[in-house]
């Protein structure tokens, strides 16, 4: 059954150039316990009494995500509660949202009644800190080069990262700890290949020649949501 649901969302998706759901075990983990709640409680909800959040019972199944949706129905059969879900503004909604890349799906039998949970999620490449450091680095030197400017020289600093990590937003009193420093940035991201506007702006600078980069993973914690934070000092050797 939930094959069989899978295959009707994809179709709605496709028809409207949304991209497929890719399925996620993780995630129908998720969707099973809370197609579970729903039968014992023989009631629609989002969150039952004592039940952790969508965001939070997303996050503990290890999943790293920066957005989730969830869609609850009863009804006698798959193809009912597919209808009715499409039927349904913000159900639809979620269905045809092209920012969710997979999905997990938990349909719990109770009589002649099935009750059906779809968690969606828009799910993140693994990245080790290292690898969104590099990655950050590499897009922004490839920012410089469609300017015709040379790449920067790049130095990872543990203090940065010291300060990534204690999410730091105070730059005007980290920048006078960093002698000869012309500007720093703190953002957070979750895709290194999406430069901030500032970043932007700095990649087309001619005049910076150095970065020194600290780069922090924020887990998720509790809510589940998963980004880097990262610090970014720039330098350049041209008369100030």
């Amino acid at each position: 059954m939930e094959k069989q649901l899978l295959d009707l969302v994809n179709r709605e998706r496709e028809k409207a150039g949304a991209g497929k759901l890719e399925w996620n075990d993780r995630l129908a983990q998720a969707a099973l316990k809370h197609s579970r709640l729903l039968d014992e409680h023989q009631d629609l909800s989002h969150q039952f009494a004592g039940e952790a959040s969508l965001q939070e019972r997303i996050g503990a199944t290890g999943v790293r995500f920066n957005s989730v949706a969830e869609n609850v129905a009863e009804a006698p059969d798959v193809l009912t509660a597919h209808q009715g879900l499409m039927n349904s503004p913000g159900h639809r909604t979620n269905i045809l949202n092209p920012a969710y890349n997979a999905i997990g799906i938990s349909i719990v039998q109770h009589g002649q009644q099935l009750f059906v949970t779809q968690d969606f999620a828009h799910i993140l490449v693994s990245y080790s800190e290292k690898d969104f450091r590099d990655a950050v680095v590499t897009s922004f030197n490839k920012a410089r080069r469609a300017r015709h400017l040379r790449p920067v020289d790049v130095v990872t600093d543990a203090r940065l990262r010291k300060a990534a990590c204690a999410q730091d937003m105070n730059t005007n009193q980290m920048i006078q700890g960093l002698p000869g420093a012309a500007r720093l940035l703190v953002f957070s991201a979750s895709d290194p290949g999406s430069l901030s506007e500032d970043m932007r702006e700095t990649a087309a600078d001619a005049t910076i020649d150095r970065m020194n980069i600290g780069v922090c993973l924020q887990s998720g914690g509790r809510n589940g949501f998963s980004h880097f934070w990262v610090v970014v000092a720039f330098y350049s050797s041209a008369p100030q």
